[in-house]
């Protein structure tokens, strides 16, 4: 798995704002689909095409039948075959994903590779999610907040419920284009819709451990 070794670059890259050929959000999503294992059942989710045949998902969208470490990516209009690469420890919801480069098109293969945010999101930030095969904006939620369905940092929280299928999408910064963060989770209540995020600063270690394994 050499492909990976393109991880070590996208953690090295400056933390200057992204530049401006970086490639659109739009561009960026993907779909998934997992088969469950019994012809009936499967899993959907998002993800975001990091370059060079990798794609970055949240892990519970991939974990149905896990003696099968295939799993369908949807891009560009067409199904292509991709394999579980690595798998986050200790809770965190981050999946890899490796697709051969040889079944994506010339025009994705010349896509550069997405940067991480080297700082965090900050309070009502607004940001450019790209999930369920389209983008949308939001922003972080404005003010501290605690909810026992979101346990990650109140900063770490959209402002908008994405639902079933949004798991594994990307957040990117709307200005600088870099990615904040993965949705994993929404939370919903009378009146209230949010969506936490796994932030680019618990990605990176990931990545970098992916890289270090391939």
């Amino acid at each position: 798995m050499k492909r990976l070794a393109l991880l070590a670059a996208l953690l090295c890259l400056p933390a200057a704002a992204e530049p401006p050929e970086a490639p659109l959000a739009s561009a960026l999503g993907v779909q998934i689909e997992k088969p469950a294992g019994d012809n009936l059942h499967f899993s959907q989710g998002s993800g975001v095409f990091l370059g060079g045949g990798l794609v970055l998902t949240a892990a519970h969208v991939v974990q149905v039948n896990p003696a099968d470490p295939t799993v369908t990516v949807i891009m560009d209009g067409w199904r292509t075959q991709a394999r579980i690469a690595a798998r986050a420890a200790g809770g965190l919801d981050l999946a890899l994903l490796k697709i051969d480069p040889a079944e994506l098109s010339s025009q994705r293969r010349a896509l550069s590779a997405v940067q991480l945010c080297t700082t965090g999101a900050a309070a009502n930030q607004p940001v450019i999610v790209a999930a369920l095969g389209g983008v949308s904006l939001s922003h972080t939620v404005a003010a501290p907040i605690s909810s026992p369905a979101l346990t990650g940092d109140w900063t770490d929280i959209l402002a908008t419920g994405f639902g079933h299928g949004a798991s594994g999408g990307g957040v990117f910064d709307a200005q600088k284009g870099c990615l904040i963060g993965i949705l994993i989770i929404e939370a919903t209540a009378p009146g209230v819709e949010l969506t936490e995020f796994v932030p680019a600063a618990k990605i990176a270690p990931f990545l970098a451990l992916a890289a270090r394994a391939g």
